[in-house]
């Protein structure tokens, strides 16, 4: 199979830009990228957008028009919060399969409003299609599994916001205390307002080609994707499905999509749990953060909690988890989320991440998470 090479990355930061349209959001990730790769949009084969929020048809050809008309074919992808994960497998298959040499993969969103019609009335009025009460019902069985606290939730805040405020492509840049994110308001208990990400615009871009191609154009540090797997949850009752609650509980039947993922990307990389030295993965509030860690076999079940405790995920510490300081603190436009975790993770790699840099990591790993249990992992190596 050919190798992949992840040869550019570019990220227009993420934030609030309510004059700002989204092609020309896009459009700055995409040049950094490309000059990044350091090729032209001539030199790409294939296209792929993804955007989850953006009801314009045919998004991905309007952005194109920026950067010039050359005949090639583009997708619109969307797979909510994993659509990142999603583009860059269908960017890893076309170029193994040796159908194009060099992809295109980039991610646009804007929030434009409230979501509407989540679910079926049911769902809603159990609070099953809300993502704060679904995420706090996953924290509260977190607790009761494991016996986590508040205090440990607001831990993850607190590093997350103290590496956010060096990421200049975050949305907030502020440090926090445990006592500032306890004393924030409930949005749904036992998660505070400062345990979650907050919605908002950004854009990510990614060149993915041959080895080939990267040697043409003296790809100086080239990063290799071992691994790209998307999956699905394997519960036994759809009733099941909306809850991430029951993902946790250690009476569950199935396997949740981040487990079933994660042991196909090791597979497919491999390698195991203990050879990866950075990660990013996904998390929309405070709780999953642990959750995910568990679920990729990072650490035992319920022990995430005691090692955060320790500093064992912080910068220092031996397994780096969200030095760009997470969605919690870029914010998360779900259609790029899931790339600007490949960017930060390419920036490790290549020893660029500035003042967040992990000391020479040569593997890394980036989880992505969306509703109704899509998801996928993808592994980096030097």
């Amino acid at each position: 199979m050919e190798d992949v090479v992840l040869a550019g990355v570019g990220m227009h930061p993420f934030g609030r830009y309510r004059e700002k349209d989204p092609a020309d959001i896009a459009l700055e990730a995409i040049t950094v990228a490309l000059k990044d790769a350091n090729m032209t949009f001539k030199d790409i084969q294939l296209a792929l957008c993804g955007t989850v929020l953006l009801n314009r048809p045919q998004l991905g050809a309007e952005i194109l028009q920026g950067v010039g008309q050359t005949g090639i074919p583009i997708y619109d992808i969307r797979a909510a919060c994993a659509t990142g994960g999603a583009m860059l497998r269908l960017a890893r298959d076309a170029i193994s399969s040796g159908s194009c040499d060099a992809v295109l993969v980039f991610g646009i969103d804007k929030h434009q409003g409230m979501f509407q019609d989540l679910g079926e009335p049911w769902q809603n009025t159990l609070g099953m299609k809300a993502s704060p009460s679904a995420f706090a019902m996953v924290a509260q069985r977190y607790m009761y599994e494991y016996g986590a606290t508040e205090e440990d939730f607001a831990r993850v805040a607190v590093k997350a916001h103290k590496y956010g405020r060096l990421n200049p492509y975050a949305m907030f840049r502020q440090e926090f205390t445990i006592e500032q994110v306890l004393k924030s308001p409930y949005v749904a208990w036992p998660l505070h307002l400062y345990n979650f990400c907050s919605p908002d615009d950004g854009a990510a871009a990614v060149v993915v080609c041959s080895k080939k191609i990267a040697r043409k154009h003296n790809i100086s540090q080239p990063v290799y994707l071992a691994a790209s797997v998307m999956a699905t949850a394997d519960y036994p009752s759809p009733i099941l499905e909306p809850s991430s609650a029951y993902s946790i509980t250690t009476k569950k039947k199935g396997r949740p999509v981040v487990v079933a993922a994660g042991e196909q990307a090791y597979k497919e990389a491999g390698i195991g749990p203990g050879d990866i030295e950075v990660v990013e993965v996904q998390d929309t509030e405070s709780a999953h953060e642990l959750v995910h860690i568990e679920q990729l076999g990072l650490c035992r079940p319920g022990e995430a909690y005691h090692l955060l405790r320790e500093g064992t995920f912080d910068i220092t510490g031996r397994l780096p988890v969200n030095p760009s300081g997470g969605i919690q603190c870029k914010g998360e436009p779900p259609g790029a989320s899931g790339l600007g975790q490949v960017c930060e993770i390419m920036w490790q790699l290549r020893g660029q991440a500035g003042p967040r840099q992990v000391n020479h990591p040569k593997v890394g790993l980036s989880q992505v998470f969306g509703w109704n249990h899509i998801g996928g992992v993808t592994i980096l190596k030097k």
